[in-house]
């Protein structure tokens, strides 16, 4: 049989086989039917937040024939009656204008500007119009002719000219559409009526509008089911990002968009534009008549039937359900995989769409940073991307580094804890510890969440205000209290790990859940320090002894479920990845369904290769798997502008150099030069800031494991003679006699024999 070769609609290759009948036995594609078009560079987004442009058909592509179906429901022009016109009232066809079967009320859904071959309809002298190109909730949109200009434009009349209250909604939609003015909704350029030879009124108001083409979202799914477009997943975030800034503008001036699905917006050129602004009312505004609402049933929240009130929380709702129609016909899974990030994408439109409005997110700048870290978070997944990192808008950067000692100078206990071995017995220098951190030093080193804007003390975590993160704060006397008084004390018990200063901080935790504050300053904020809470108590001793594996296990997967309630709330953040990634390490088990400690540290890393603790994550892991060079190139990764650079550089000189695990090979003895070179380099870079102390228990140790590459070799007697001056020397740095002779006594063991 024959491999079909038309790829699903996640982008992945169709795994069935053509049938003698001609048609694939998995998808059910003839063999030369298009479905989705091939994969192509052209498709692809060239740069961050960017899309491919787009041009509008041509004017007789647009244009509606004579016959296509009226996609309304047809109703009684007066607002009292309202009566659906069609059967049991009517028989047959219903007649796009007559007279309502109920009260007798005219009215008319045929369009009422068109030009036929022998005579044009035209607007205020100026407005040639072509003919009608859609219809939506309220109106019919027309194509014409600017002729001042001589451009296209768009003008937008009442679907039902006799609607009752007609002039004064075309009227109101004009105001509102004249008051905003934003790139990325379509603008107003006129407000004009039909006027007779005597320049008398004919007919009621038009509003004139830029021509923003007919390639609205919805007909960018109708091109890909053709296979005309190749509709990337990232193509889907950009373009829910652009709607959001739309939807912002709105919001700040007190208007609900209302009826948001693909069919009201345009990718228009490389951008959006919304249009049909028809269905603004204004935030709040409780409407008693369902017909005062204008909403869309699919994509809806489910309270506005039974609110009847504009809200943000519904209008990110109707964004969320338009962008996951659109992601059920985008890319999103390549060969070479993207990791969490269609997790992350997921995340955020569940978040949107939550059944509880209180849930979603709290404005549409809010979901647009999520979408725009979950982005950021694809493309960095993504083979041959890479976008400069940014600051996050909800943590701070981390003080502290969890996992440094792997690239830290060895201390001298290393050496004053190593058992004697004695001259009859070889030297071996011992494995390389990996270094893995504690749940303490992680809680203590995960990054910070910025201080609720609206909090009543916010003032006080700003630099200029003196604010010292290591310090106590108390709550302002005679003053609202603040909860983020309470999560940052919580955060410095944290930091101080003791039995006493954990019960602290569980206090703080108490306090905060019992003020009085917005749902967005407890929520996720409450559940990230208890996470941090659980994770430091990881470590609390059980009765006086080893903290005992049952609580401890029990504590590390109480932080692994906080920690994922926080990456359901915002999924384009990278710390609550961070802090699964080590909860995952730590138990050994995955972070996330399906994603175990290292596709989470790579995440991050993907994301933002500055970011030390990823990299020493991803570092561990593949020393645990032998993976020598995997630990090595992640390193190089972190460039020098990094202020994590000088320990990814020690931790490469350490791993390069090291035998895996207690009983691996010794490195090789280029691998060991290698380092000892880099090492000298590293000794002249005043980046590093290494002291001559630091620099001689470094090479002190690269000289153990160059000894263990040598030895039986010609170059053994050199290195040993190089290791016992350096043991010398760090023993005439001791002040202790028995440290002193302990060093000592090392210098003995490796001392190369003489004879007399």
């Amino acid at each position: 049989m024959t491999r079909c070769a038309h790829r699903l609609r996640t982008g992945a290759r169709c795994p069935g086989d053509v049938l003698a009948t001609g048609y694939c036995d998995h998808c059910g594609l003839a063999a030369d039917e298009r479905r989705f078009g091939p994969l192509t560079a052209k498709d692809r987004p060239a740069g961050f937040l960017e899309l491919p442009r787009q041009r509008p058909s041509s004017a007789g592509e647009r244009l509606r024939r004579p016959g296509d179906p009226l996609r309304a429901v047809m109703r009684c022009s007066s607002l009292e009656c309202r009566t659906v016109i069609g059967p049991p009232l009517t028989e047959g066809p219903v007649p796009l204008d007559g007279y309502c079967p109920v009260c007798g009320k005219r009215y008319s859904y045929r369009p009422d500007l068109d030009s036929s071959e022998d005579e044009a309809d035209w607007l205020a002298g100026q407005y040639e119009v072509l003919g009608p190109i859609a219809q939506g909730g309220q109106g019919w949109v027309y194509l014409a002719v600017d002729h001042h200009l001589d451009e296209h434009v768009a003008v937008k009349g009442l679907l039902n000219r006799y609607l009752e209250g007609g002039p004064a909604q075309a009227d109101e939609e004009r105001r509102r559409l004249t008051a905003i003015r934003h790139h990325r909704i379509v603008r107003i350029r006129d407000f004009v009526r039909k006027l007779d030879a005597d320049g008398h009124t004919v007919s009621g108001a038009y509003i004139v509008m830029d021509d923003v083409g007919d390639r609205t979202l919805e007909a960018m799914i109708d091109a890909t089911r053709r296979g005309d477009f190749v509709l990337d997943i990232e193509h889907v975030l950009t373009y829910g990002w652009q709607i959001l800034e739309a939807l912002q503008a709105l919001h700040a001036s007190g208007l609900a968009y209302m009826d948001m699905k693909p069919s009201n917006v345009v990718h228009h050129q490389d951008g959006i534009k919304v249009i049909d602004l028809g269905a603004l009312r204004e935030l709040g505004r409780p409407h008693s008549r369902p017909d005062d609402i204008l909403t869309t049933s699919r994509y809806a929240s489910p309270e506005i039937n039974r609110t009847r009130v504009p809200t943000v929380a519904h209008d990110l709702h109707t964004v969320g359900a338009t962008l996951r129609e659109l992601a059920e016909w985008a890319v999103d899974d390549e060969p070479h995989g993207r990791g969490i990030g269609a997790a992350s994408f997921r995340a955020a439109l569940d978040r949107a769409t939550a059944r509880d409005p209180g849930r979603r997110f709290r404005t549409a700048r809010d979901m647009a940073d999520q979408l725009r870290g979950v982005l950021r978070e694809i493309r960095a997944l993504r083979p041959g991307e890479q976008d400069p990192p940014e600051p996050s808008p909800c943590f701070t950067p981390a003080t502290r580094l969890p996992g440094a000692s792997l690239g830290a100078v060895p201390e001298p206990a290393h050496w004053l804890r190593r058992p004697l071995r004695g001259r009859g017995r070889a030297p071996r220098s011992p494995a390389l510890d990996p270094a893995a951190p504690t749940p303490a030093e992680v809680a203590a080193g995960l990054p910070a969440p910025r201080p609720y804007e609206d909090d009543p003390q916010a003032g006080r975590f700003q630099v200029s205000s003196g604010y010292d993160p290591a310090q106590y704060l108390a709550q302002a006397p005679g003053r609202r209290p603040s909860v983020e008084i309470c999560l940052h004390n919580v955060r410095v018990s944290v930091a101080l790990g003791t039995p006493r200063a954990l019960a602290d901080a569980r206090a703080q935790l108490d306090a905060a859940r019992r003020i009085r504050a917005p749902r967005d300053a407890h929520g996720w904020r409450l559940e990230w320090h208890r996470a941090l809470v659980a994770l430091a108590g990881a470590d609390e001793d059980a009765e006086g002894g080893e903290a005992d594996e049952g609580p401890r296990t029990a504590r590390l997967r109480e932080a692994r479920g906080r920690f994922t309630v926080v990456f359901r709330a915002l999924p384009g953040e990278y710390a609550a990845k961070l802090a699964l990634a080590h909860c995952a390490e730590l138990l050994d088990e995955e972070g996330l369904p399906g994603y175990g400690a290292d596709a989470l540290y790579r995440a991050v890393h993907a994301r933002n290769p500055s970011h030390g603790g990823a990299a020493l994550g991803l570092a561990r892991g593949a020393l645990a798997a032998g993976d020598r060079a995997g630990a090595l190139d992640v390193l190089a990764a972190v460039p020098d502008s990094s202020r994590d650079r000088a320990v990814a550089r020690i931790a490469a000189l350490r791993i390069r150099a090291a035998p895996l695990g207690p009983d691996g090979a010794p490195a090789a003895e280029s691998d060991v030069n290698e380092a000892l070179f880099d090492l000298a380099q590293a000794e002249q870079d005043p980046a590093m800031r290494l002291s001559g102390d630091e620099v001689l228990r470094l090479r002190t140790e690269l000289l153990e494991r160059r000894l263990d590459a040598v030895q039986g070799t010609a170059g053994e007697r050199a290195v040993r003679e190089g290791l016992e001056e350096n043991y010398r020397r760090l023993a005439h740095q001791r002040q202790d006699r028995a440290e002193y002779e302990h060093l000592i006594d090392l210098s003995h063991e490796v001392r190369p024999r003489t004879r007399f």
